[in-house]
């Protein structure tokens, strides 16, 4: 049981809805599927479950979608210093901001999918004397446009007076639910995740009034950025002081009717905790969003400078930043907004995309193959290993069994040219749980050291359905091809595909990929490596490789080399003769 006031901005946590203050959790907590909330951090209901599965009983027809229950708040009296019982005359009001679908536009920069009008979005009271809901509001489906074109802000905002007495017991509950259709899309792999509507600030006290709908509240609007120019992750090998970013774009809002003086800083702290920048942008005055929708608009808050480079470093890390603002005088009515987070990963892939899918990325064709590459720049020669990739589920798992081959391109004046790598094994899609990805190993680890384009040919023309970050923009990244000719993706936001380098794939590979006889000996050595194969090897190339999957020399086979100049650690040795058709890899140890 909780106690007035009841409080959710959502800005505190992702992912099921807090326990603490909700009972139920197919509902999904985010900062992606609406720009511009109200504060930072939002929660969503739409046509999936809990686990990020379509309802088993999705169809083109209305369907029961998510429900968001609050846990039983007591509303028949105050407890604590001032316990009374509580009565219509204490002004009791109910708010919250909605928006459906993520925003309005121009339809391929969109976030999220809206509601039809068929569809709608219920508020319900719980009668604990007969022991009902009761709706209290409802709204049926539409487009943002239709408010977006007209006002500064999309988001409604809704306020209800709580005068009934039948809600003033111990046993007072409210709960948000959907209904939801999916679209009678002929096209297989289409019809997922649809019907989104996105829910902020829910808002439950005493003494508020009808107008009730400004606070005393500084706070972040969107989530914290990446400090790379281009990447949310990369890898850590990879990483240089050009890939920082200059500045970044912070968004912070005045919820208040008035003018009020905030603080912004930020600070980053490495994976021991160790504070290694810090940025302090002081104080200044920030101006009230409405009633002309504005945000902070001073640089040194809203633009901070990027005044460090993280150190260059072999060794996978995590980095976070933590950004925080406050109001100067007199103190927030809510600090949970003010503060936000982002875990800068330096690990093994590249990602352009942030983790969460609010849409679908596929290809439609008349012909039966088609081809989606997607840009990577390679700075130090490295060795592909895997790829990442994230699918949304669909309507009776139609795109579940779509095959594709994945391949790599090389790169010329920015668009795939020649093909130089195709996978032989034909892959399909594989699903988890909600914004899960999936690795696909290459058959054959690739050397790269230049720009290149990864991807796959997809061997019908179905809808394959990917996931689709649109709160990050590579558009100018992306390319496919249903004909002769590359073309750049029109739609704003990020693939969820992630190439991945070094080790995974290499020790995956078998350790006799044929009949090739190779023993390597002794093993743990420390200063020399003596190698024993049959003439069969006589014409192949041997390559010593480090436990980060980077090639550190290729020599034609022989009987012994040297290893003494090594560090201690685990290297994979691969003998190729192509002209033979044979291939082998052994792992050696290297110990003193």
């Amino acid at each position: 049981m909780t106690e007035l006031p009841f409080f959710d901005d959502f800005a505190e946590y992702e992912g099921l809805p807090d326990s603490k203050r909700w009972l139920t959790f197919q509902a999904f907590v985010n900062k992606d599927y609406a720009p511009q909330a109200p504060t930072v951090g939002i929660v969503t209901l739409d046509a999936l479950d809990a686990n990020g599965n379509l309802y088993h009983q999705a169809s083109s027809n209305l369907f029961a979608a998510d429900t968001l229950a609050s846990q039983i708040v007591r509303l028949d009296s105050l407890t604590g210093t001032y316990q009374r019982k509580l009565q219509p005359s204490d002004s009791i009001y109910f708010s919250f901001f909605y928006l459906p679908g993520g925003w309005y536009g121009n339809p391929w920069e969109l976030v999220g999918d809206a509601p039809s009008n068929e569809d709608s979005l219920f508020l319900e009271f719980y009668d604990a004397t007969e022991k009902k809901w009761d709706i209290v509001w409802a709204t049926a489906g539409y487009n943002a446009d239709t408010t977006g074109n007209t006002a500064l802000w999309p988001w409604r905002f809704v306020n209800i007076c709580i005068n009934d007495t039948r809600y003033f017991t111990k046993q007072f509950q409210f709960r948000f639910r959907n209904y939801a259709s999916l679209d009678p899309n002929p096209k297989s792999g289409i019809a997922g995740n649809c019907d989104q509507w996105n829910i902020d600030y829910v808002y439950l006290n005493t003494n508020r009034t009808v107008g009730d709908s400004l606070f005393r509240d500084i706070a972040f609007v969107d989530k914290a950025p990446s400090m790379l120019k281009e990447y949310q992750a990369m890898p850590a090998r990879q990483f240089t002081s050009t890939d920082m970013a200059t500045e970044l774009n912070v968004k912070i809002v005045n919820r208040y009717g008035q003018t009020l003086a905030s603080n912004y800083s930020y600070t980053v702290y490495d994976n021991n905790g160790q504070k290694i920048a810090q940025y302090d942008g002081g104080y200044e005055n920030i101006v009230a969003f409405f009633p002309n929708g504005r945000y902070q608009d001073m640089a040194v808050h809203s633009n901070p400078p990027i005044n460090f480079a993280y150190p260059a470093s072999t060794n996978s890390t995590t980095y976070e930043i933590v950004h925080i603002v406050r109001e100067g005088v007199g103190g927030d009515s809510h600090n949970s907004n003010d503060t936000i987070r982002f875990h800068q990963i330096f690990e093994d892939f590249y990602a352009y995309d942030d983790g969460i899918a609010e849409n679908g990325y596929g290809l439609t064709a008349t012909g039966n193959k088609m081809w989606l590459a997607y840009r990577f720049d390679i700075k130090v020669p490295d060795t592909l290993s895997a790829v990442d990739i994230c699918y949304n589920r669909t309507r009776n798992n139609e795109n579940e069994g779509i095959q594709f081959q994945l391949c790599v391109w090389q790169s010329e004046n920015g668009k795939p040219s020649t093909l130089i790598y195709k996978d032989p094994e034909k892959m399909t899609p594989q699903f988890g749980d909600r914004n899960a990805f999936h690795r696909y190993r290459l058959s054959q680890p690739l050397v790269a050291n230049d720009t290149i384009f990864i991807g796959f040919e997809q061997l019908s023309n179905d809808y394959i359905n990917l996931g689709f970050d649109r709160s990050t923009d590579s558009r100018c990244y992306t390319y496919y091809r249903t004909g002769n000719e590359w073309m750049q993706s029109i739609l704003s936001g990020s693939v969820m595909m992630r190439p991945v380098f070094g080790t995974f794939a290499l020790m995956g590979i078998p350790q006799n990929s044929n009949t090739t006889e190779i023993t390597l000996y002794p093993n743990p050595a420390s200063e020399q490596v003596n190698v024993r194969f049959n003439t069969e090897c006589r014409n192949a190339i041997m390559s010593l490789y480090d436990i980060q999957g980077r090639k550190i020399w290729e020599r034609p086979i022989c009987k012994t080399f040297d290893v003494d100049s090594l560090p201690e650690g685990l290297y994979l040795i691969r003998i190729c003769d192509t002209t033979e058709g044979l291939q082998t890899t052994k792992k050696i140890i290297i110990k003193r």
